[in-house]
């Protein structure tokens, strides 16, 4: 008979081709998760970097008051045909039962 080998093939092998120990297992994995917080860090430093110089500008006050009180008005304007719509259909409704009979 030949010898059996119960080796998984997703274990890690190193360059000899033999299995990793644990340790050696454990301190790839440190390696490998310390090299991704690096990247990971540098990312983060690179993407603030970018917003910092590529943010809205900055606008006075009365600028930003204005725009925001000109958004409110539009706003209610909306809400008021909405609503009045509403009302409309809701009589519409009303005499259409009223008149119709089922």
């Amino acid at each position: 008979m030949s010898l059996i080998a119960y080796q998984d093939d997703d274990q890690q092998a190193n360059d000899g081709g033999q299995p990793l120990s644990r340790s050696a297992y454990r301190e790839e994995q440190r390696k490998k998760q310390e090299d991704f917080d690096r990247r990971d860090h540098e990312r983060l430093k690179a993407e603030k970097r970018y917003a910092k110089q590529h943010s809205d500008p900055e606008y006075d006050q009365r600028q930003q008051d204005a725009v925001a009180a000109d958004k409110v008005n539009r706003l209610k304007r909306r809400l008021n045909w909405a609503i009045g719509w509403l009302i409309v259909g809701i009589i519409a409704v009303f005499l259409i039962l009223f008149f119709v009979e089922f």
